[in-house]
């Protein structure tokens, strides 16, 4: 009994784990024009480089050498803030009186130093692999937060520093590179972080013409973007992996028990007859489908995603859980072209505030391979692409 009752509460508390809630997904449908790969291609065996699962001893100088362990430093000292500055930092256009700001300025600095350290450790490691289906990623939260606090101080504490200011954007957007290795749901954090920083260059774009501004597109075209979305798929399939693996280890009676508490985590029918067999069958078919997916993310070709798609929606037919955990993939899809066109245009906009219009046949569109409409406005100007949501192209405006 006693066994039993530990056993029950292993289980309880696996199941209501706490996670980060990722960005609310977009539930618009895109309508892209792609006629040529959106990103360069790559080996189709790219998610196989992921970095090794078996922990690193660290050594004692944990912050010489771990990125993770400054960023842990920087969440403390952002955790102390109180729950009206969090509110104010949560939005860099926020604004606030001298006082209060000169003061929230004071307290936030500390935490951008940190952060800036962090940009030369090439080494992040959060200690939290190998990730299971319930594993708590209690980084991401504090990381997304961090990101923009380091944002507002740009804006607000270093609005005549302009380097000062290139230093805060980049540290933000490299804590979100290191957070997007925490399979899916860390890119798609890294994705909101992208937009905050994205959305404070491109209103500010006229204080970025110089050294700066090349050194912020240098930060937007970093080919690590690139790789995000295929990395992020493989580990989704790793964690599903190990899930396939552990049930298939349960003695039968066990898993029998547990097969209500599966059929409602999996999103089955209570009625649906799925036996041991069944279950483990389904579950490698979508572990299998997601590192197709990897694959054809690594490809950059639009035409191997179509494939997936297709190969999926075949499958959804015999497979229940098909829907549960691929259902919301053309979603993730739609906002990984989107948002590297967004960077891409971003990038555009700085090569144009710096050389002038004549700058944009040298920054094609990824999802036509033709230059951006350029249009000017009454306070800047305005790139549109190719790509379609619903019918209605793109458009990014620029300061």
């Amino acid at each position: 009994m006693v066994g039993i009752m530990v056993l029950l509460i292993f289980v309880f508390l696996g199941r209501y784990a706490l996670r980060e809630t990722p960005p609310e997904p977009t539930t618009a449908q895109t309508e892209p024009v792609r006629p040529e790969p959106l990103r360069r291609a790559r080996p189709a065996s790219h998610p196989a480089e992921l970095p090794a699962e078996t922990p690193v001893k660290q050594p004692e100088d944990l912050a010489a050498t771990n990125a993770a362990a400054l960023y842990r430093q920087a969440f403390a000292l952002y955790d102390a803030l109180s729950k009206d500055e969090k509110g104010v930092l949560g939005d860099w256009r926020t604004n606030v009186d001298a006082l209060v700001e000169a003061e929230l300025c004071d307290k936030i600095r500390p935490i951008c130093d940190l952060m800036h350290r962090a940009i030369s450790v090439t080494n992040c490691d959060w200690g939290i692999e190998p990730l299971m289906y319930d594993s708590k990623l209690p980084h991401l939260s504090p990381a997304r937060g961090i990101a923009r606090a380091a944002v507002w101080n740009a804006a607000h504490c270093r609005a005549n520093e302009t380097a000062a200011a290139t230093d805060d954007v980049l540290s933000a957007l490299r804590v979100g590179q290191q957070i997007s290795k925490s399979a899916l749901i860390g890119y798609l954090v890294d994705l909101a972080i992208q937009s905050i920083a994205r959305s404070y260059v491109g209103t500010n774009l006229g204080s970025f013409r110089g050294a700066e501004g090349q050194r912020l597109s240098a930060a937007f075209s970093d080919p690590a973007y690139e790789e995000e979305p295929s990395l992020a798929m493989e580990q989704e399939a790793r964690v599903h992996d190990r899930l396939v693996s552990k049930l298939a280890s349960m003695p039968a009676d066990e898993l029998e028990k547990k097969m209500p508490e599966l059929q409602q985590l999996f999103g089955l029918d209570p009625g649906l007859n799925a036996d041991r067999a069944t279950i483990l069958g389904n579950l490698q078919q979508v572990v299998d489908s997601q590192r197709d997916l990897a694959v054809a993310l690594a490809s950059g070709s639009w035409d191997k995603y179509e494939a997936w798609m297709q190969r999926r929606n075949e499958l959804e037919d015999s497979n229940p859980l098909v829907k549960a955990f691929l259902g919301a993939y053309d979603n993730f899809l739609n906002r990984v072209e989107r948002e590297a066109v967004q960077r891409e245009m971003t990038v555009t906009a700085l090569a144009v505030a710096r050389d002038g219009p004549s700058a944009l046949p040298s920054h094609p569109d990824p999802s036509t391979g033709q230059p951006f409409i350029y249009a000017e406005t009454a306070d800047g100007f305005e790139l549109q692409s190719g790509y379609q949501t619903n019918g209605v192209p793109l458009k990014m405006q620029f300061n």
